[in-house]
């Protein structure tokens, strides 16, 4: 079966989308991502994330009819280094579309000047562990005992992809934005 997903950056007429897909994922998501990050993600901090600087680095994953099934989020730490986190809705899951997506925008950034992309993920996440370890993250660093999710302690995993010379930026006109990337999966 062909499905046709838009793959663009976020706005603040999005707020509302975003707002409905994490409610509607709440039960899903919170068994990899910690209650206290989940409860601070409320209208203010999605309207403050979407007016800041790291607003170009918040992408939406949606189908034709615009309905959100997943989300992806950068967040600058230091000059060319950004942290990646991203979730796809349930029903979504397991079909190749973080795979695709964090892949098309790990070239988006690369070609806005970021060399180095982290993320941290719980050792029970096996599905984000091979979609990190397919776009070529390498794992950093194991952190102990990190991650309280709902009273059950696991270990935090942290890769690390950076530009190489095998890869070749994409070029985009500064200050154009991002176009949207169709996909046929």
């Amino acid at each position: 079966m062909k499905k046709i997903l838009k793959i663009r950056q976020a706005t603040e007429n999005d707020l509302r989308s975003i707002l409905l897909f994490e409610f509607r994922n709440r039960d899903w998501f919170s068994k990899f991502i910690p209650q206290e990050a989940l409860r601070q993600q409320t209208q203010i901090y999605f309207k403050r994330l979407l007016r800041s600087d790291v607003k170009k680095f918040q992408y939406l994953v949606c189908l034709p009819n615009d309905v959100l099934i997943g989300r992806f989020s950068g967040q600058l730490l230091d000059q060319g280094c950004l942290e990646v986190s991203y979730r796809i809705a349930k029903n979504f899951t397991n079909q190749g579309i973080a795979k695709y997506v964090l892949k098309n925008l790990l070239l988006v950034w690369a070609s806005d000047g970021i060399n180095e992309v982290y993320a941290q993920v719980a050792d029970h996440n096996a599905a984000s562990i091979r979609v990190l370890t397919a776009c070529a993250f390498e794992l950093q660093e194991i952190q102990q005992n990190s991650i309280n999710l709902a009273g059950d302690i696991h270990d935090s995993h942290v890769y690390r992809w950076s530009t190489t010379e095998d890869i070749i930026p994409l070029y985009i006109t500064p200050g154009s934005g991002s176009s949207t990337i169709y996909l046929e999966h």
